[in-house]
């Protein structure tokens, strides 16, 4: 176990706010749905990052006895703070996914997000299944790249900025330690079909679409359209974070604090043009793919 992902790949609170986006109360039964979950079961989520979807599930589903894994161990520990800070009982464990720490037949559902992508195929199913209870279901879920709307963040840097940008990712090229980011991607038509070959049953593959980001819509609640606004800032942020990590010195303490002004200035300036009702229509969705399987 490690902490490379949290430091630099994705932070805990940029992962769990984002994430918190995609899965909140107006699209509850859709991920229930994909997922197949249901209260007063066994649950596992493979690859849990800050532990959002475990967080919400819990909340959904208040009977169902939900743990979440992950490789990272700032990711856990970020976890299990929020679980302590929203009174939760989700059960947090540092651990492999192509070795899982559980016995046999443990859990009625176990499913993943974007997490396969990053993983070898055939120990990561193989895994799940062996703590799978006869009949128990799996989930696979990946978001489509491709087929989503590209991420958004608010534009209008100005040429000093970009310089700033420019001469901080330059410092820092070739030093990320990125071990197999991405590095086990499959085409849609082989998530059910690696299902299969794994020995799972009843394979099915679907597809559905999450509006990530559209804080002009009349149907977004307030509190959500300043979170859409303000997690890219998050982002950005983050992103300074990630890249003076591995290269500490790309920015002198002057530049940082310049870079952090222009970054809000630009996202203070949306907010007043939603609070002024001055839409922009700026939009983000993900495409997200299902393949579930049952043991």
């Amino acid at each position: 176990m490690n902490d490379l992902w949290s430091q630099y790949v994705q932070t805990s609170e940029e992962l769990y706010r984002s994430r918190a986006l995609r899965f909140h109360e107006g699209n509850k039964d859709l991920w229930l749905n994909a997922l197949g979950a249901r209260d007063n079961t066994d649950i596992l989520e493979i690859g849990c990052g800050g532990g959002i979807f475990c967080h919400r599930l819990k909340h959904f589903l208040p009977s169902a006895r939900i743990t979440g894994l992950d490789f990272d161990t700032g990711h856990i520990v970020y976890a299990r703070q929020k679980s302590a800070e929203l009174g939760l009982e989700c059960a947090f464990v540092n651990g492999d996914a192509i070795d899982l720490p559980f016995p046999d037949n443990s859990f009625d559902l176990c499913y993943s997000h974007t997490v396969l992508e990053h993983i070898p195929t055939e120990p990561f199913l193989a895994e799940q299944k062996r703590v799978l209870r006869p009949g128990g279901r799996i989930a696979v879920l990946s978001v489509r790249m491709r087929y989503s709307m590209p991420e958004l963040i608010i534009g209008g840097e100005n040429a000093e900025e970009q310089a700033l940008w420019d001469k901080m990712h330059k410092a820092a090229d070739g030093k990320c330690p990125r071990e197999n980011v991405g590095g086990f991607e499959l085409s849609e038509s082989d998530y059910p079909r690696k299902l299969e070959e794994a020995g799972f049953r009843d394979v099915n593959v679907d597809f559905f679409n999450v509006i990530y980001y559209a804080p002009d819509n009349p149907t977004t609640p307030h509190e959500r359209a300043i979170e859409q606004i303000n997690i890219n800032r998050v982002h950005s942020f983050a992103n300074i974070e990630k890249t003076l990590r591995m290269s500490p010195d790309a920015l002198t303490r002057d530049e940082h604090q310049r870079l952090l002004a222009f970054i809000n200035a630009r996202f203070d300036t949306r907010i007043a043009q939603y609070e002024r009702s001055e839409k922009q229509w700026d939009l983000t969705a993900r495409m997200v793919l299902c393949a579930t399987g049952i043991k």
